[in-house]
């Protein structure tokens, strides 16, 4: 978007015919006196005697959809143009082929009986690529319809409903439905939900908990950039974020953990990427930011954190391998699971490595100060970094370069470790290394020193800007045990031996065998093959199926699924997890000391064979054929987790965990006997949410 040029005003009357797919549009258009605009309008719509001065110039496809491109010649004093045009809009939806398990059907605009959605890639307004644009937009629409936009609502005294919008915008929504509309303050900010049916109680759950966010991040970020924060329940299952508005699907709205998890994360991107956009040229940074400004601050207020940041880099080593790698600001939207790792796990580490530095009072001024000195205009990793990098509280130079100009991950090695006792103390000497190719990174690196008989553990960083590098630690009792990075807040490339093996790993895998049961029913093995062949569609992996009678022993060269209750091979992954107390006994697997039955349970555990971290071996013990459908569409959600348990043929989830990790290399031992690791200190949120009004 062009930061000096004015923005383009839009006054615009819509009137929809969802039946019919059809709209009619009148827009008086505002610009700058004797400009000359190219506009895209989507080619199904027709403009009705257009003024002397547009002129047809070409037809092609802009974005996803069809367009025509049209001149203005403006007069030297010419500042409005009226258009009128109308047409049919009906893309309907599409499925993204794409290894994204949060992904979802996409449409690049409809108008129907269900509902209406239109965006600024739709074209139903004439864009100009590169402006920011600002609008009222007056509907007409069926009884009992209702719209939703950008902005503040006004209701006429006809019960006509307009949407008014003077911050630049980069794009203008139209939302419609037969919405029942439910509205409370919450400070100056009006909170709202427009359900498809009346739900008074989960209105009002959405209205209580928007009121405590919208609190909760004015006092953290800074005033919140519009009048009003909506949820609107789309008609097809969606996770969109707009300015000043959701748009959730009718399912994700209902799930109860949503109130505290992608609900809070679309708020909070009306502070990022929707008042503060995003230079895409620099790389997305919004995305990280909101995540952990979102996810991870949620994660921190209940106290699991650590568990939160090692799952992001679990899921950076699981999903991206050399050839699937490349830098923040390469990064624009997510498309599978290696670009989210990269796009938003290691932008979110960047922002936590970020705040460690600075100390939470300066990093939080730094956002604000990032916030209002960039609202409604653009900003990139450039900007961000000059923000900050005018703070006094560290040195930041090299900081942003590397972390976002440099494709890959540190790779962290204890080579050596001593002790030693002095007239004054002990001595601790550990040694260094960095395993990854190319320069070293700078980096400051956590330590954690347990010592005898202290509750407390001596915590300290030291500033790492070599591939190897030796530190020394003055310890005023027995150094017990040292833990590097104990808390995760290094983006690296993680040792599989920090960290339990999980699904992830075999989700990410580049090469995979499907091991199914020639043992089983016919129609358990019918409906493991189709299983197969939904895991084969949309993966860039190399995906082979074999009947395990076809097998002598299982391949170490990939990762490998045993499927069915009665895989010959089951045996050999019950082995792997002997230490985690699994067994398998009488045709039923024992897990946490208790019985599942493949036949009434679907079972999964994930592991790896002994002195092979590199490939994940996973047994999906399930023999009931009407749940195989339901697994395969829910496993790629639980990808984190190490063992799950469901039940029925939908099916249901009834227990998951993961494997505690026994032996990290990051932990060095000093002394004969294991001892847990001291007392860390504790960390608070960089804000809490309010209690709520009643």
């Amino acid at each position: 978007m062009g930061q000096g040029e004015s923005v383009i005003h839009h006054d615009l009357d819509v009137r929809l015919h969802p039946g019919d797919h059809r709209l009619d549009v009148t827009d008086r258009i505002r610009f700058t006196a004797g400009e000359s605009l190219v506009f895209y309008l989507n080619a199904a719509l027709t403009l009705e005697a257009p003024p002397d001065n547009v002129e047809l110039v070409s037809q092609e496809t802009n974005g996803a959809v069809p367009a025509k491109a049209y001149r203005i010649s403006a007069a030297p004093d010419q500042t409005t143009l009226t258009l009128r045009y109308s047409g049919l809009i009906d893309h309907g939806l599409s499925e993204e082929a794409t290894e994204y398990a949060g992904s979802f059907p996409q449409s690049a605009g409809v108008i129907a009986d269900e509902g209406v959605f239109l965006a600024g890639s739709s074209l139903w307004y004439p864009h100009v690529e590169g402006r920011y644009v600002s609008f009222t937009l007056n509907t007409v629409v069926p009884a009992r319809w209702q719209t939703v936009s950008q902005g503040a609502r006004q209701l006429a005294d006809d019960g006509r409903v307009s949407w008014r919008e003077r911050h630049a915008q980069e794009e203008i929504y139209l939302i419609a439905a037969p919405f029942h509309v439910y509205s409370r303050p919450a400070g100056r900010v009006q909170a709202m939900a427009f359900l498809r049916a009346e739900d008074t109680a989960l209105a009002d759950r959405y209205l209580e908990v928007t009121a405590q966010y919208l609190a909760m991040y004015n006092r953290l970020l800074g005033p919140y950039p519009y009048t009003k924060f909506a949820l609107v329940e789309n008609f097809w299952e969606t996770g969109y974020g707009m300015p000043s508005f959701t748009l959730l699907g009718p399912t994700v709205i209902r799930l109860p953990f949503i109130l505290h998890s992608s609900y809070p994360h679309e708020i909070v991107h009306n502070w990022w990427g929707n008042s503060v956009y995003v230079d895409y040229r620099q790389g997305n940074w919004a995305e990280g930011l909101t995540s952990y400004l979102a996810d991870h601050l949620i994660q921190q207020q209940r106290g699991t954190a650590l568990i939160f940041r090692r799952n992001l880099l679990q899921h950076y080593a699981d999903f991206v391998s050399e050839g699937r790698d490349f830098p923040l600001a390469e990064f624009t939207a997510r498309h599978s699971s290696s670009s989210e790792a990269v796009g938003y796990g290691k932008t979110q580490m960047l922002f936590h490595m970020l705040r460690q530095r600075l100390g939470d009072e300066a990093f939080v001024r730094g956002l604000r100060r990032f916030y209002r000195q960039y609202q409604f205009k653009q900003a990139g990793f450039a900007e961000l970094a000059e923000v900050f990098q005018g703070l006094d509280e560290a040195d930041l130079s090299g900081f942003f370069e590397q972390w976002v100009q440099r494709t890959g991950a540190p790779e962290l090695q204890v080579k050596t470790v001593e002790t030693a006792e002095q007239d004054d103390g002990w001595r601790l000497t550990v040694v260094l290394q960095q395993q990854q190719p190319g320069a070293a990174y700078r980096m400051s690196v956590p330590l954690a020193v347990t010592l005898k008989g202290v509750e407390q553990a001596v915590q300290t960083r030291v500033e790492m800007k070599q591939k190897q590098q030796a530190f020394s630690l003055r310890l005023d009792a027995k150094p017990m045990r040292l833990d590097v990075d104990p808390q995760f807040d290094l983006f690296r490339r993680l040792s599989r031996a920090e960290i339990p093996p999980a699904l992830s790993q075999a989700f990410g895998a580049e090469r995979v065998l499907l091991v199914l049961p020639a043992a089983a029913a016919a129609e358990t093995r019918a409906a493991y093959e189709t299983l197969a062949a939904s895991w084969r569609q949309g993966q860039s992996a190399e995906v082979d199926v074999r009947y395990d009678d076809t097998l002598i022993s299982l391949p170490d060269d990939r990762t490998v699924w045993l499927l069915g209750g009665a895989n010959r091979f089951a045996p050999v992954l019950v082995a792997a997890l002997a230490e985690q107390g699994v067994e398998q006994r009488d045709g039923q697997v024992v897990l946490n000391q208790r019985h599942f039955d493949p036949a009434r349970d679907a079972v999964v555990l994930a592991a790896r064979r002994a002195g092979d971290n590199a490939h994940a071996l996973v047994w999906l013990a399930a023999d009931r054929a009407a749940a195989l459908p339901g697994l395969a569409r829910k496993l790629p959600h639980y990808r984190k987790y190490s063992y799950l348990v469901f039940s029925g043929d939908e099916p249901t989830n009834e227990l998951k965990g993961q494997w505690p990790v026994i032996a990290s290399p990051m932990t060095v031992r000093l002394a004969e006997q294991p001892i847990p690791m001291a007392q860390l200190e504790s960390r608070q949120a960089l804000a809490q949410l309010p209690t709520a009004s009643r």
